[in-house]
């Protein structure tokens, strides 16, 4: 088996239900629900790639194109 490690720029769409964030909100009202985010968005990542990732930064708003 080969061990490799891939380290892109990715950009991820990804649908979660907040309370009190509607597509009108801003970018600071759903950022303040980080750690609900970044747990829903880790536990995906972990179904796709049980070996392990790592994340070095994370920038999150509104997708305001949907």
């Amino acid at each position: 088996m080969t061990h490799i490690k891939l380290a892109p720029d990715v950009e991820f769409k990804m649908d979660i239900n907040l309370n009190n964030i509607t597509k009108n909100s801003r970018d600071y009202d759903v950022q303040q629900h980080k750690v609900e985010v970044i747990h829903e968005f880790e536990k995906r990542l972990r179904q796709v790639f049980p070996e392990g990732f790592k994340i070095d930064s994370m920038d999150f708003g509104l997708d305001k194109q949907h």
